[in-house]
């Protein structure tokens, strides 16, 4: 009877237009009201427990790092760098839009702020170098996907904060699923290029290349100090100079030092950021982070509601009477989450679904950070899936055209991210080598 009215309320909250935050919340409030699975003081104090936790911290800081890139003329630069070593071939300036998605991502964290970032620059380049509409808006909503793959990714601190999971190790684990994933769309660019007869330009002289290289270079630096930061050095012995390795800095602690470098390359190295851009900047960023804080508070405090009363435990009973194999149940996840990828993006997928899901995944011998990058990729795909796929109204709006025609040209790039997926979900190796290269099992 309680999860009945809890789902109920949820969906008559949806239905007369409250937003998804709300009604997650709004359906514990109404169920506690009428049926007292759990005092309202409890929820209070749940509910501020939510955001009480200092990996949180990491996502402001890595939106408002990623905004600054943008602002501070490092985009730009990127761009320009990328450009330079692969625009003269075929379907180039689509392959520049992708690396310049896995650069911006490598920093920012967030898909929809890759794709409004880069796609700023690079859709009116590519419309003015004789790309077709669809196939600029098909690159940037799906190649924007990687930003939450590549580390450092949100949602994969979300990942690590609701299952206690190391979020070290789950960005070390999207490093090589994140490579998969770009090499698939520059193949993809070339191959759509070649049949849409885009133009081809002549190959950069080096003199200019090493120009637009030192442009780009504390750019560059900037991906590249962070993930030093955040798993060290290896250990060297060189002369007087000497290294025992091992991380400088946390997670949560390289989303401050990476808004820090920001500033500081974009006011002090390319002199594009003045203080009254950068307190813009700040006071745009602020109402993002607030919704995440506010969908997140919501979605915890549904999850916890959902424990309380013992779905997760009831799920995993069901799933192993079921006596599914293991890559049975993975691939029931994932049409669980393609379905869910219609109408939640991804921060509350993860809230809402992760915690029922997590323990059955454990009960059934997943590894914890392998799953996380199966989560991780399916919300890729939830991303550019209507009606709610954030990408696809990111392009929207960046582009200017329908949100219908952005799907239209994300489709046959949509390829590319069901094979990752795929991958990934049955060579788990692919996400567990590298943290169990640096960490053991």
């Amino acid at each position: 009877m309680t999860i009945l009215l809890l789902v109920v309320a949820f969906f008559l909250l949806i239905a007369i237009g409250a937003p998804v935050a709300v009604a997650l919340g709004g359906s514990v409030v109404v169920t506690s009201l009428l049926l007292d699975p759990i005092p309202l003081a409890i929820i209070g104090q749940k509910a501020f427990a939510n955001l009480d936790h200092f990996s949180l911290m990491a996502v402001p800081f890595f939106f408002l790092a990623s905004a600054l890139m943008d602002t501070g003329g490092l985009v730009r630069r990127l761009i320009a760098f990328a450009n330079a070593f692969v625009g003269h071939f075929t379907g180039g300036l689509g392959i520049t839009t992708v690396l310049s998605c896995v650069f911006f991502a490598a920093i920012s964290g967030s898909s929809p702020a890759t794709v409004a970032g880069v796609g700023r620059i690079m859709y009116p380049a590519l419309i003015r170098d004789g790309y077709t509409s669809r196939y600029a808006l098909g690159a940037l909503a799906t190649a924007g996907s990687i930003g939450i793959l590549i580390p450092p990714s949100i949602p994969l601190i979300i990942y690590g904060f609701v299952t206690e999971t190391s979020v070290t190790r789950l960005f070390l684990a999207g490093v090589i699923p994140g490579v998969i994933y770009a090499l698939g769309m520059v193949f993809m660019a070339a191959l759509l290029a070649r049949h849409s007869d885009a133009p081809r330009h002549s190959r950069m002289p080096w003199t200019e290349r090493a120009r637009v290289t030192r442009s780009a270079l504390p750019a560059l630096m900037l991906p590249v100090m962070i993930f030093i930061g955040i798993y060290g050095l290896p250990a060297f012995e060189f002369g007087p100079i000497a290294s025992d390795g091992g991380a400088i800095f946390t997670p949560t602690e390289a989303a401050v030092m990476a808004m820090l470098l920001a500033i500081v390359i974009g006011m002090f190295v390319y002199r594009e950021l003045s203080p009254r851009d950068l307190f813009r900047t700040i006071a745009d960023t602020a109402p993002s982070v607030g919704m995440i804080f506010f969908i997140t508070t919501n979605a915890l405090l549904f999850a916890f509601f959902i424990t309380k009363i013992g779905v997760p435990a009831a799920v995993t009973r069901m799933i192993v009477d079921l006596g599914l194999e293991q890559w049975q149940f993975l691939l029931l996840v994932n049409v669980l989450f393609l379905i869910v990828g219609f109408f939640l993006e991804g921060v509350p997928t993860i809230l809402m679904f992760v915690p029922v899901l997590f323990p059955t995944a454990v009960a059934m011998g997943v590894n914890p950070v392998h799953f996380g990058i199966i989560v991780i990729v399916n919300i890729e795909l939830g991303l550019v899936t209507p009606p709610v796929g954030l990408n696809l109204f990111v392009a929207s709006g960046v582009s200017g055209r329908p949100v219908l025609e952005v799907f239209r040209g994300a489709l046959p790039w949509m390829a590319v991210t069901i094979c990752v997926l795929m991958l990934v979900t049955f060579i788990p190796q692919l996400s567990l080598f590298l943290p169990e290269l640096v960490f053991g099992k």
